[in-house]
């Protein structure tokens, strides 16, 4: 195999391999809302790419779960101010319900937040703000392993 053929192979290995690990990985943030009353207001799982950072609608069908009362059908829900004074609103079939966030309980990253003026001890809700774990998609592994195959046999055949 001549010069030109081996830069050739290297770059187009290099070109999979950038692909495979520069796509593969990403992060996501996962938003769980815990109603603390008891009166059973609804909760939520909701796992976004980016951290929610201006005011966003979102449909049932964005969530991994949704919990509501018996009988209650959800129609969107709002997060308002997410970084200053949130707040987060269901509308619901029976009218709407929210929970509102101080200034100083912006959601700006990680962590917990408490609802209202009070601490985490008597609160309306809380919400939990998790970075999931940066994972590869399957695909992109394929990509650097059809790479790696084709180097082998490169090495193999000279």
């Amino acid at each position: 195999m001549n010069i030109r053929n081996t830069k050739k192979l290297a770059a187009a290995i290099a070109g999979v391999v950038a692909l495979a690990t520069g796509s593969a990985a990403h992060a996501a943030f996962q938003y769980t809302l815990n109603s603390i009353d008891a009166d059973g207001l609804p909760d939520f799982v909701l796992t976004v790419p980016t951290l929610i950072s201006t005011a966003t609608n979102f449909l049932p069908s964005d969530f991994d779960s949704i919990v509501l009362p018996v009988g209650v059908s959800v129609f969107s829900v709002d997060v308002f101010n997410p970084l200053v004074s949130p707040l987060v609103t269901f509308n619901l079939s029976t009218g709407s319900v929210g929970f509102f966030w101080t200034g100083a309980n912006g959601f700006v990253g990680p962590g917990q937040y408490c609802a209202g003026f009070n601490d985490c001890n008597a609160t309306d809700a809380i919400m939990t703000i998790t970075e999931m774990t940066r994972v590869p998609e399957p695909g992109s592994l394929a990509l650097l392993g059809i790479g790696l195959a084709g180097l082998a046999t490169w090495r193999k055949r000279r």
